[in-house]
């Protein structure tokens, strides 16, 4: 298993994955099936150029999984981070890509930022296990965060501070 930052040539491959995150488990992500979806590649392109999203790749080469991390860009918020859009294929879950991916935002928070933020459904409990083993404390939940076809979910919100 490999992990890399995902550039501008990645878009379709990044696109594909993260569309069938979204299709599948629709709690799991605050955006929707059908808003990435009408964004072209050349959109998906920009986000991969001008942002920070990991790709995990196994041992066919294929990418199994992927993170995303946005940095404060405002004075005032700089310091925080926000670790976004994490999903592992299922073939790939139970290898050790989730954790490797997240150590790579993790990584890359941390060179500019102090605190790291991220929300997860919490029903999700094997990504919450996941979070809480890199260090991530919950310190927050987010009644009826997500409404998707009207039922409502809730997302506890954890956060990550620089020792």
């Amino acid at each position: 298993m490999t992990v890399r930052k995902l550039v501008g040539d990645d878009a379709a491959i990044f696109r594909e994955v993260r569309l069938e995150g979204l299709r599948n488990h629709p709690e799991a992500f605050a955006a929707s099936f059908d808003e990435e979806a009408r964004h072209p590649l050349d959109v998906i392109s920009q986000r991969l150029r001008d942002g920070a999203v990991f790709g995990g790749f196994g041992c066919n080469h294929a990418l199994d999984g992927v993170v995303g991390v946005a940095k404060g860009q405002s004075a005032k918020v700089r310091h925080i981070a926000t670790i976004w859009g994490m999903y592992v294929r299922p073939a790939a879950r139970g290898t050790g890509l989730a954790a490797k991916l997240l150590n790579a935002a993790i990584a890359e928070a941390l060179l500019d930022c102090r605190s790291i933020r991220l929300s997860v459904v919490s029903t999700h409990e094997a990504a919450r296990r996941l979070y809480a083993r890199a260090g991530f404390q919950e310190w927050a939940v987010h009644r009826a965060a997500l409404n998707i076809d009207g039922a409502f979910f809730d997302e506890v919100l954890m956060r990550l501070d620089a020792g």
